[in-house]
């Protein structure tokens, strides 16, 4: 073999070597780019949960603003508008000395006001005693109530100011009248006095009439079921 073959040899050696070294180096250089994807990939996918959980944030953020935008224009009377009272809580037979009087000044607001003033014919039927007639104030309240179902609620319909006008309004003026009826004839405050004729035996001071007749009846039961079980 002449030299010259063995240089082309050599040659033919050398770029093989380097064809295959360089065919290793990019094989090395693809894995690493299909690994470099993977990742890529990875991070393009919780990018993307990131974003969608910032979307629903975002959203949830906006509907907490607009549910407390609403709850606090909902409790919050508007400039000038009578707040309801009502249900009275305790009812007034369960009421104290002072949330009785508590309650008794919002009810006279809203008489004085609201009631007399849009119907003045109504103040000549009830005399300013009517604080001290209890079942004018039960009556009155009961009224009051049912006006804010109408008068003060958003949804209110035009059937439920119907009925107040012409149902529940003229029946508690039919039921408190009477009531105040002396008062209106003598000018001033008559304490109302109970008619009711209670026996003998059952006044007895400091207990209710009925709770002493109980108690009666209770003794008069043992007393039967002893005589009924003794031998004849």
């Amino acid at each position: 073999m002449t030299s010259e073959s063995r240089a082309d040899g050599r040659t033919f050696e050398t770029r093989d070597l380097t064809l295959a070294l360089l065919a290793s180096r990019l094989a090395e250089i693809s894995e690493q780019i299909g690994g470099l994807a993977v990742r890529l990939g990875a991070a393009e996918a919780a990018v993307s949960e990131q974003a969608s959980l910032l979307a629903e944030v975002t959203d949830l953020a906006r509907e907490v603003s607009r549910l407390s935008t609403r709850i606090a224009r909902e409790d919050s009377p508007a400039r000038g508008r009578v707040a309801s009272a009502h249900p009275r809580q305790p009812v007034w037979a369960a009421m104290n000395h002072d949330e009785y009087g508590d309650a008794l000044r919002d009810l006279a607001q809203w008489v004085s006001g609201a009631l007399f003033r849009r119907y003045p014919a109504i103040a000549v039927a009830v005399p300013p005693c009517w604080p001290g007639h209890p079942p004018v104030v039960e009556e009155l309240d009961w009224l009051y109530w049912d006006w804010t179902a109408w008068a003060l609620e958003p949804d209110a319909r035009s059937r439920d100011a119907a009925d107040w006008h012409d149902r529940w309004l003229p029946g508690v003026l039919a039921r408190i009248r009477p009531e105040l009826a002396l008062c209106r004839q003598r000018g001033r405050h008559v304490e109302p006095a109970s008619q009711r004729q209670v026996p003998a035996d059952l006044n007895v001071a400091g207990r209710a009439p009925e709770a002493v007749f109980i108690a009666q009846m209770t003794r008069n039961g043992r007393r039967d079921r002893r005589a009924a079980s003794r031998p004849s």
